[in-house]
């Protein structure tokens, strides 16, 4: 029998004396459809009707696929009904399957009962003109299994289940060994065989298969739980307990990231909580591996997601090294302005790994991770203003360096060069014209091979000394080499506190070193320097300070270099203090002398070098002229020539313009005017929307690359010799969290437990896992149970 508010279809026999003799009656053979679904033999049926070569007849769509405005989840809602036959039909039921009559047609009527109205069929004709069916059904086919399986859906040939598509999870509703399918998830459910009859089994054979199957069931529930609330909040309703005890192992493991700790101690941690009363399956390294990708992941996708939608103006900074396993390995950081943040906000990309170091393969790195990112090469076109690395020919060659991919790609982007490396090039360009400077330099790599290779020469040296030299001595590091290491103002400072220890220990075993401490144009050499590069240093932390943009670089860098002038017409700090050391106790045992063997430094020579250097090198730049600079100007009075302003400003409206092409950003005119006129009257005005956004647009400008550098530092803090076996990916998501997450005070893990959940991960309350292995303690027990 029907369920009530379906369709009755009575069989009534046609008029005539045969059709009076008999009454309809229900017998034991009348057929009841009850599975959930339809059966094979009607299932081929429908394959047959409709099959490419036969035309389906009227009389047979009428009576296999009556209108009906219910929703049906299956064939048997569709022919589930009460079948009465004619003793007629009984007769010749083994003649016709169905209880026709090969001679006579039978008349059906319908008795509607009251139904529910659901959603009209998923595929209008419209809809099927245009769709892309499997290889082995025609239109009709497609339109009759949509119609009937309402969950199903055809996308490009391949099936999916719409239901499953939209919840993915059973959420609070999961057992064990039940799992939604993937496939039916994705669309990707495609037919099996080698010949259209097969084929078409196959489909048949799976849509049945995952309408009874019990994962689907469930799913079906939970969209009948969710006419008074929304699928998603359905899915993640799970008991506080469940979510509480997720949020414990998730927070445990954002604090291990955090601190950078192996993974590998959640176990020691989880165990604890156990012991505390605290149940969790999450409780090896594996799942911590897993639970800090999806952090890192998560994170990504919600800041990044933010930047898009802001339409922020980027600017790209990059740099290469190496793992401590020889990997070589590409940093990305992005630089960007929000409204949210009165600076730019400097922000870690991806750590990747590279197959090659050439040009090519570093710019397709470079392009794949923004792109998997969010950032499409419509969006760089528009918001990319600038790119910065350091000066290797990789980075910035002319005829083939990343730079210029860049360019052929994103054209009037602003290419620099972090002003922190040519700072140190600067200095390591001017001492290697001075062949003087050699004997500094090897002495001082002298005491560096001698005591950090050396651990036995190095703890007969702290036997020596005092305790308060011991760190001054191991500070002791190699000065101007390349790059970062040419200004080591730590190492030459060391050496000068520790100068008379130094010699008392060289006396007795290098007596070569000790006549060139006892050389006094060896101490003036030492106390020159270390005032050239407290000068470097000054200028190099500005430089590296988040709110140093452009102009505010030049600037110091021009007070840098008259610093120096004015050193190399007067006397540095600690120049002036040698007369002193020399008469003082601590340099009393010291024999001073001038040894012509050992030439002191050409003062004035070094200097004049060292600022012609600087000025090549910072303030002005291969890749762009100074016009680049005066256009930036426009945003800064200070540097306006006000003598030949008038109002309005003609000059500066056409420099105007080429400005906003380079910041991708329109400057009202009208703004502009105002913001002249307002600073030709007075020095305190305030400054109009349009303007505040350029300049803000200014400073995401990176000048330097100390962020990768930082990044590095980090990288090898989290992938030690111990821990070498980490991957590039892995070390990636170590670096997201801790450079982009909050501290763990204010940090909220259930968005991550409840996204965890969606993603079909297991919860710690979880029974479906293996269970531990206890590490037996036979040996210790035993002593315990001693009597």
């Amino acid at each position: 029998m029907g369920d009530p508010g379906s369709e009755i279809i009575e069989c009534v026999p046609p008029a005539g004396p045969e059709a009076s003799a008999s009454t309809p009656e229900e017998t034991e053979d009348d057929i009841q459809f009850v599975s959930e679904g339809p059966s094979r033999p009607v299932l081929e049926y429908i394959d047959l009707v409709c099959g490419d070569d036969k035309e389906p007849s009227t009389y047979h769509s009428d009576i296999l696929f009556p209108k009906m405005p219910k929703r049906q989840g299956d064939f048997v809602h569709f022919l589930n009904a009460k079948k009465v036959k004619t003793d007629t039909e009984n007769n010749n039921r083994n003649k016709n399957h169905c209880g026709l009559s090969k001679s006579k047609e039978s008349n059906f009527r319908y008795v509607k009962q009251p139904v529910i109205e659901e959603k009209p069929s998923c595929l209008s004709k419209e809809e099927m003109d245009n769709l892309v069916l499997p290889d082995c059904w025609n239109e009709k086919q497609a339109f009759m299994f949509t119609e009937q399986y309402k969950w199903l859906e055809i996308k490009e040939g391949k099936l999916g289940c719409k239901d499953c598509s939209a919840v993915r999870h059973l959420g609070s509703k999961a057992e064990k060994h039940v799992h939604v399918s993937k496939e039916w998830i994705a669309y990707l459910v495609t037919p099996n065989g080698s010949n259209k009859t097969t084929r078409q089994a196959s489909l048949r054979k799976k849509i049945r298969e995952h309408d009874v199957s019990k994962a689907h069931g469930k799913i079906q529930d939970l969209l009948k739980e969710s006419i008074n609330d929304s699928v998603s909040n359905l899915v993640h309703k799970q008991s506080n307990k469940n979510i509480d005890a997720a949020v414990k192992v998730f927070n445990t493991v954002y604090s291990l990231v955090k601190h950078n700790r192996p993974l590998s101690d959640i176990e020691g941690a989880i165990e604890l909580q156990e012991k505390n009363g605290e149940v969790s399956c999450l409780n090896t390294r594996y799942s911590a591996t897993r639970i800090a990708e999806h952090i890192a992941k998560e994170m990504k996708v919600m800041i990044f997601k933010n930047i898009i939608e802001e339409n922020a103006k980027i600017c790209i900074i990059i740099d290469e090294a190496s793992t401590v396993s020889k990997n070589r390995t590409l940093v990305i950081y992005l630089q960007c302005t929000v409204q949210s943040a009165s600076a730019p906000v400097m922000l870690f990309v991806a750590l990747k790994e590279l197959v090659s170091t050439t040009a090519e393969c570093i710019f397709n790195t470079l392009l794949s991770t923004l792109n998997d990112c969010g950032f499409t090469n419509e969006y760089l076109k528009a918001n990319l203003i600038a790119f910065c690395s350091d000066g290797a020919n990789t980075m910035l060659g002319r005829k083939s360096g990343v730079a210029t991919k860049l360019l052929e790609n994103f054209p009037e982007i602003i290419i620099w060069n972090c002003l922190n490396h040519r700072l140190h090039l600067s200095l390591d360009d001017s001492i290697s014209e001075i062949k003087q400077v050699n004997h500094f330099k090897v002495f001082l790599n002298k005491i560096y091979s001698n005591y950090h290779q050396s651990n036995k020469n190095q703890n007969r040296l702290l036997e020596n000394v005092a305790k308060d030299l011991e760190i001054e001595i191991v500070k002791i590091g190699r000065v101007m080499g390349p790059r970062w290491a040419a200004c080591s103002l730590q190492a030459a400072t060391a050496v000068w506190y520790a100068y008379p220890v130094l010699y008392m220990h060289f006396s007795h075993s290098h007596s070569g070193l000790a006549k060139r401490l006892a050389n006094i144009n060896f101490l003036q050499d030492l106390a020159l320097m270390i005032d050239i590069l407290e000068e470097f240093s000054l200028l190099s932390s500005a430089l590296q300070s988040s709110s140093t943009n452009i102009q505010k670089a030049q600037k110091f860098i021009k007070r840098t270099i008259k610093a120096l002038e004015n050193l190399k017409i007067g006397t540095g700090k600690h120049e002036s203090q040698i007369e002193g050391l020399i008469k003082s106790d601590k340099f009393k045992d010291i024999p001073f002398n001038k040894n012509n063997k050992f030439n002191a430094l050409p003062r004035n020579m070094l200097l004049e070098n060292i600022i012609q250097h600087m000025n090549l090198r910072l303030l002005s730049d291969r890749n762009h002229d100074e016009s680049v600079f005066n256009y930036f100007d426009l945003l800064e009075p200070s540097t306006w020539p006000y003598e030949e302003i008038t109002s309005p400003w003609i000059t500066g409206e056409k420099k105007l313009l080429h400005l906003c092409e380079i910041l991708k950003f329109e400057i009202d005119l009208n703004d502009f005017r105002e913001f002249v006129s307002n600073n030709m009257k007075s020095n305190k005005v305030s400054i109009p929307a349009t303007i505040q956004k350029a300049k803000k647009i200014v400073s995401t400008i990176a000048i330097n690359s100390a962020e990768a550098e930082r990044g590095f530092n980090l990288m090898n803090i989290i992938c030690t010799r111990v821990r070498n076996s980490l991957t590039i990916d892995h070390i990636s998501d170590l670096m997201t969290i801790n450079l982009l997450g909050k501290e763990l005070a204010d940090w909220d893990a259930t968005p991550f437990v409840k996204s965890w959940s969606n993603c079909n991960h297991r919860l710690a309350t979880d029974t479906r896992v293996r269970q531990r292995s206890t590490k037996a303690y036979e040996n210790q027990l035993a002593i315990w149970n001693l009597q």
